[in-house]
């Protein structure tokens, strides 16, 4: 009888190692999905300068896909440049000839009306020389706020592999 009274005292301790050491490898396989997700489908970003206010924020968390490459013009977008990640939009792509002159931006020998931008397009006096023409794989990118911008008007058309992903969320930081 005293060995049967042992037995049933020790299994209960380790059924409750067991669930515990079975709850802990769930977690962990769940947080090692929720990583591979984020290194490779999806990708986080704080906006830390103002260079897209008002449509984005400093402080503001972005979140974008990784895996759509069709990009179009107008959409939002994180690119790489010198090792940075930053925000821009889309504002000409692959064969567009860009050109920043007294009336503001023109693509392809037409003004651009911008409904999102609130101040005026000028071009930067050490940045790029226009009229530019894009090659392949080639996008051109402005800040929505163009007079801190931080864009293709100074470093040049940026190519396709250097564009991280399209933003499909925008997290906004209530500032408290």
């Amino acid at each position: 009888m005293i060995q049967i009274q042992k037995r049933a005292r020790a299994r209960p301790k380790n059924l409750i190692f067991y669930a515990v050491l079975k709850l802990l490898l769930k977690l962990l396989t769940i947080l090692l999905v929720i990583a591979l997700i984020f290194t490779f489908i999806f990708g986080a970003f704080r906006i830390k300068d103002a260079t897209m206010v008002p449509n984005v924020n400093p402080g503001d968390l972005i979140l974008y896909y990784r895996l759509d490459r069709k990009f179009l013009v107008t959409e939002v977008v994180v690119f790489n440049y010198k090792g940075k990640n930053h925000l821009a939009r889309i504002v000409a792509q692959s064969g567009d000839t860009v050109d920043i002159n007294e009336n503001g931006l023109v693509v392809n020998g037409s003004v651009q009306s911008e409904s999102k931008i609130y101040k005026e397009t000028l071009a930067f006096k050490e940045g790029v020389k226009f009229p530019l023409k894009l090659k392949e794989n080639e996008y051109f990118l402005l800040s929505d706020n163009r007079d801190k911008g931080f864009d293709s008007r100074i470093f040049g058309a940026v190519e396709k592999k250097k564009i991280q992903g399209k933003i499909f969320t925008l997290l906004r930081r209530r500032g408290i």
